[in-house]
């Protein structure tokens, strides 16, 4: 399916790299030098963007969004109007369409730890696993054994974000969706299970975790 491209008057969602912040503004115009964006607010601060400085970038197409990572070129001041921002135009390769129906799942590689839920007063038995991927919803892991679809499990990992400059640890309740038996030689299941006790600001280091691997993917491509 090809990229939808940014239009002017679309509404966007810009992100400084180094906060959780979001800030909100439309494209004003674009001509070969940039997209001119007048100067983003998250409610009623202003985002202050360096000559240089890289930002992400979000907006809405037909039943996608899309993200990239982009730069400040440029101000633009006009009478009678906001000030602008020029900000550079990414290339195709470099704008991700992230999906809509659910969390963003990507491929991941990490050691993570798992253990059946257990009462209050009792110590979990944790045991380490490889994720396969993740999400802001779940994740899904690789295991010598089946377990039961239904199980109360807790999960617990390590993510560091760049773009945070952050490592988060995470011990999180989650329950198998599906156990699905995927090297019958090996014998080796993939478990997929679902978040069930996350917070929202657990969930945007993850997904900010998923965005950086998405780009990474990206790139590689």
């Amino acid at each position: 399916m090809a990229i939808e491209r940014i239009k002017v008057g679309q509404k966007v969602t810009i992100f400084p790299m180094d906060t959780e912040e979001q800030y909100l503004s439309s494209v004003y115009d674009m001509d070969n030098k940039g997209i001119y964006v007048p100067i983003p607010y998250a409610e009623k601060h202003p985002l202050i963007l360096a000559h240089g400085q890289q930002i992400r970038v979000k907006y809405m197409g037909e039943g996608s969004a899309y993200l990239f990572v982009t730069e400040a070129i440029g101000r633009r001041i006009e009478q009678d109007k906001l000030p602008m921002y020029i900000l550079k135009h990414p290339k195709e390769s470099e704008i991700t369409r992230v999906q809509l129906r659910e969390f963003a799942r990507v491929p991941v590689m990490l050691d993570i730890e798992y253990a059946e839920a257990v009462a209050d007063n009792e110590s979990p038995s944790f045991k380490k696993v490889c994720i396969v991927d993740l999400s802001g919803g779940g994740l899904k892991f690789a295991l010598k054994e089946p377990i039961n679809r239904g199980t109360n499990i807790m999960v617990r990992f390590t993510l560091a974000v760049k773009a945070k400059k952050k490592t988060q640890e995470f011990k999180l309740l989650a329950r198998v969706m599906r156990c699905q038996l995927v090297d019958e030689e090996a014998k080796v299941y993939h478990v997929g299970v679902r978040f069930t006790d996350i917070r929202p600001q657990q969930q945007d280091m993850i997904m900010a975790f998923v965005f950086e691997r998405m780009i990474q993917i990206k790139r590689r491509q």
